[in-house]
């Protein structure tokens, strides 16, 4: 007997004593005669589909595409006098079907509560990782192989990459911005598998994860400060953590804090990184060596070299993985302050000991370069969830010799699972004030400032992404309008030393 413990949408949640897992299933609609036709032959409905997609192609983003589309295929069942009991559902797979290629993942692919989706072959059951509820089975399933591989051959194609039996690894992305990873026989003796990191369609904002406690306002504050460095001398920061820890997601909403007058270019093995708020961004996309081999082939070493002929301010590696690590330690000692990158690893001086082994071989000297690392890690929790937290930040203090000194200054405290101030002296507040020839404690009154900011935009309840840009890049440029606007400018006049 299953018994319904969640449900939102489409979706179902079930819990069965039968299962170790719960279900994830999607409810499909009643549609009527004529709406079923609609649904199971949408290329027929649309009739000049070919035509609206050679127009995408003039659209920058997923959801710019979306809103097209969205209009366009709603005008469409307006004029076919199709009711609008199901019209936003049917618009939805109309897309998925002849536009966007998701088929019949694409209730999941809308569904910002995934994580992960895990295609493991023919007539098996899709696996999703969700959000609040871990590992689910679904009731959805490839029932043949001709099926399947026309995902493959749409991502293929999407991705621009080549998969064959020469080839049969590929790393892709996908119309919305989520990662695909498809691997065929003879790697996959077993028959294809798919598994798609799920990008959400609203990123998560700073504020959003101090809600989530990955994080507290005070640390993020401090980052702020580290980030936009007063507009003179950004920090190089490191966000370190093991696989699905939230690395991506923490660097995203980290970077919301760059100023807009600043040219950001990403680096990254399949495009992750979604900087859209930012005005004057690039992104550039290497060739992974086992899809793509020969001349043609753009590993990232290449792309960060050819990057600094691009006049970047500051440069942000999607994942450190080789020897261009050497190079973006380069780019930080010729001034390209504020560079930011992610690394695979699970604590700082872990992060210290990766970077200087195979294959990145980065010389200690460099270091000193590098002003911190900030670690994340995840664990599941049966009733929150998976959980995120920043769990350690680490500032490098220096050399003693042959070994790289990590000064904790943040710890998270495993009782309360809350991240927090160590007694270690936060040596960096003073390398900030010394770099943008500030005193310490304006430094520090600075960081309290925006701790407050951030603080009073979440008692307002502020959470669109736009409107949170737009306070930030305000607060860059005349700070007292902001804690004027905020309501926060006499307390923070009472907290100034007399």
């Amino acid at each position: 007997m299953s018994e319904v413990i969640d449900s939102y949408d489409y979706v179902r949640i079930l819990e069965d004593d039968a299962s170790e897992l719960l279900t994830y299933s999607v409810v499909e609609p009643e549609f009527s005669p004529e709406e079923r036709r609609v649904v199971d032959n949408p290329a027929e409905f649309m009739g000049d589909y070919k035509s609206i997609l050679s127009r995408l192609e003039f659209l920058r983003t997923s959801t710019e595409k979306e809103e097209f589309l969205g209009e366009y295929i709603r005008k469409h069942l307006e004029d076919k006098n199709i009711s609008p009991g199901n019209r936003e559902i049917i618009v939805s797979l109309v897309m998925d079907k002849i536009f966007f290629g998701y088929g019949k993942i694409g209730p999941m692919m809308r569904d910002d509560h995934l994580e992960e989706i895990m295609v493991n072959g023919v007539d098996i059951p899709i696996f999703i990782v969700h959000r609040k509820h871990g590992m689910c089975l679904t009731n959805i399933r490839y029932e043949s192989k001709e099926e399947l591989y026309e995902l493959i051959g749409w991502l293929s194609k999407n991705s621009g990459r080549h998969i064959d039996e020469k080839t049969p690894l590929l790393d892709g992305h996908m119309p919305d911005g989520s990662r695909a990873n498809v691997v065929i026989s003879p790697a996959s003796p077993k028959g294809p598998v798919i598994t798609i990191r799920k990008f959400r369609r609203q990123p998560f904002t700073i504020l959003d994860l101090i809600e989530k406690k990955s994080l507290d306002s005070g640390l993020a504050a401090f980052l702020w400060v580290c980030i936009e460095g007063f507009g003179i001398h950004p920090c190089n920061i490191l966000i370190a953590g093991g696989s699905g820890s939230g690395k991506t997601t923490f660097l995203n909403a980290l970077t919301m804090f760059t100023p807009q007058y600043e040219r950001v270019i990403t680096l990254e093995d399949t495009l992750e990184l979604n900087f859209d708020f930012l005005k004057n961004w690039v992104a550039l996309e290497a060739s992974p060596s086992l899809i793509s081999k020969g001349e043609g082939k753009i590993d990232m070493q290449t792309l960060v070299e050819n990057s600094l002929r691009m006049r970047p301010d500051r440069i942000i590696l999607g994942e450190i993985r080789g020897a261009e690590a050497q190079t973006i330690f380069v780019a930080m000692d010729i001034g390209l302050n504020g560079s930011m990158g992610t690394i695979h690893s699970n604590t700082a001086k872990e992060t210290t000991i990766r970077l200087t082994s195979e294959p990145m071989n980065l010389p200690i000297v460099m270091f000193p370069l590098l002003d911190l690392i900030v670690v994340v890690n995840r664990r599941y929790d049966k009733n929150r969830g998976i959980i995120r937290r920043v769990t350690e930040v680490g500032e490098v203090a220096g050399l003693e010799g042959d070994v790289v000194q990590i000064g904790e200054i943040y710890k998270l405290n495993p009782k309360t699972e809350e991240i927090a101030r160590t007694k270690y002296p936060i040596l960096l507040t003073e390398k900030i004030a010394r770099r943008c020839m500030l005193t310490k404690q304006q430094v520090n009154m600075e960081i309290l400032k925006r701790k407050f900011v951030l603080e009073a935009m979440i008692k307002r309840g502020i959470r669109d992404e736009k409107e949170i840009i737009k306070l930030f890049q305000q607060y860059h440029n005349n700070a007292d309008a902001v804690l004027l606007k905020l309501g926060i400018a006499e307390r923070m006049h009472a907290k100034k030393p007399q």
